[in-house]
C-alpha cells in the first residue's frame, strides 16, 4: 500500500501484534480528541456476536485523555497507536489498516456505534456471495446527542455498481463498511489528499474491482453534531475541497455518465457547494450543467442554487 506511512511506531506495534494469532476482523477506529465518546463505540464492538476481532485505535494526535480512557477499558482485543501529528482521518485509518492483521477490515468512527449483529451478518452475507464481493456494508441510522433519531439511510446497492456510486454516496459512512484487506490494499488505500468525501472516493474505487452487498437492516448509529468543529460535514473549507478533487479525479467518469445521471451527479454537487456557500463553484458548475445536461430546468437549479449560497455567506450558518 504505497500511500500507508512508515512510521517506527507502527513497525513496533506490528512486531508485537505478531505474537498473536490473526483474528478475522479488524476494526479500525480513528480518534482525534473524541475520548469521551470511545468508552461507548468500543463497547458496541465488543459486544458484537462475531467475537473473532481486534480493535486498532489510531489516536490522531489527540490532546485529550484518549489514551487513558482506552489504556481503562483493559480488554486485550484492543491495540492502540498514536499519531505523532494530526494528520487526518484518512491518514489514521491507512494507518490502523497497516498495523491491522485481520483478513476483513471494518470502520467505525470514534463517536459512532453498531448495533450488536453488524460484524456477523457482513461477514456471512459476504461468505453466501463468494469470492467475488469483497465489500459489504449496511444501512445506518442518524442521532443527535440525545440518540434521538434525525435521519435513516437505507440505499441498497448489489454487484457491479461503480456508475450508481459516481452518481451519490449511497454507501454513506465509513462505519458501515467491511471490505477484504487484500481488495482494499488492491486500491492503495485511502486518498489522504481528501480533505472530504472520504469514504466516497474509497467506495467508488473499491467498486471497480470488487462487487459490493448490503445487509439491509439499521446496524450503524451515526452521530450528528454540527457543533463538533472535528466533524468534516461542520467544516465548508473541507467539504469544499473534497467535493472539487472528487469533480476533478473522476471527470472521465462523469463524462461517459448517461446524460440524465451525469445531470444527477451534478446537482449532488451544486447542493454541496451552495450549501458551503461557494459561489465561485456553483457559478463554475451551474456553467458545466448547462453544457453538458442541456436540461431546461439547469438554469432554475443554479439560481435557486446562488441564492442558498449567497443566505449561508450572510448568516455563516453553512450545511445541506
Amino acid at each position: 500500500m504505497s500511500r500507508l506511512t512508515d512510521d517506527p511506531g507502527i513497525v513496533a506495534a506490528q512486531q508485537c501484534l505478531r505474537r498473536a494469532p490473526a483474528p478475522l476482523v479488524s476494526v479500525v477506529i480513528p480518534s482525534y480528541n473524541r475520548g469521551h465518546a470511545l468508552g461507548a463505540c468500543i463497547a458496541s464492538v465488543l459486544g458484537q456476536t462475531l467475537e473473532d476481532f481486534e480493535i486498532v485505535v489510531v489516536d490522531d494526535a489527540s490532546t485529550d485523555d484518549t489514551r487513558e480512557r482506552v489504556a481503562a477499558i483493559g480488554d486485550a482485543r484492543i491495540r492502540y497507536v498514536a499519531h505523532e501529528r494530526n494528520r487526518g482521518g484518512a491518514a489514521a485509518r491507512n494507518t490502523g489498516v497497516r498495523v491491522a492483521r485481520g483478513d476483513f477490515i471494518a470502520f467505525l468512527d470514534s463517536d459512532d456505534s453498531w448495533a450488536p449483529r453488524k460484524l456477523e451478518r457482513q461477514i456471512a452475507l459476504l461468505g453466501e456471495r463468494g469470492p467475488e464481493y469483497g465489500f459489504a456494508y449496511t444501512w445506518f441510522i442518524g442521532r443527535d446527542r440525545d440518540g434521538g433519531e434525525v435521519s435513516r439511510s437505507d440505499h441498497s446497492l448489489d454487484g457491479s455498481v461503480a456508475d450508481a456510486l459516481l452518481v451519490a454516496n449511497h454507501v454513506g459512512t465509513f462505519s458501515s463498511i467491511v471490505v477484504r484487506r487484500d481488495v482494499f490494499e488492491c486500491v492503495g488505500g485511502l486518498d489522504e489528499d481528501l480533505r472530504s468525501c472520504q469514504d466516497w472516493d474509497l467506495s467508488i474505487r473499491l467498486s471497480r474491482v470488487t462487487k459490493i452487498c448490503c445487509v439491509e437492516d439499521y446496524l450503524v448509529s451515526y452521530f450528528h453534531n454540527g457543533a463538533d468543529k472535528h466533524r468534516i460535514s461542520s467544516n465548508p473549507a473541507s467539504l469544499i475541497q473534497g467535493h472539487r478533487r472528487m469533480l476533478d479525479k473522476f471527470a472521465d467518469d462523469y463524462a461517459r455518465l448517461p446524460r440524465d445521471r451525469a445531470a444527477q451527479a451534478l446537482r449532488g454537487y451544486l447542493d454541496v457547494f451552495a450549501g458551503a456557500g461557494s459561489f465561485e463553484d456553483v457559478l463554475r458548475l451551474g456553467r458545466r450543467m448547462l453544457a453538458t445536461t442541456r436540461h431546461p430546468g439547469s438554469a432554475l437549479q443554479c439560481g435557486v442554487a446562488l441564492a442558498r449560497a449567497a443566505k449561508r455567506r450572510m448568516t455563516g450558518r453553512f450545511g445541506y
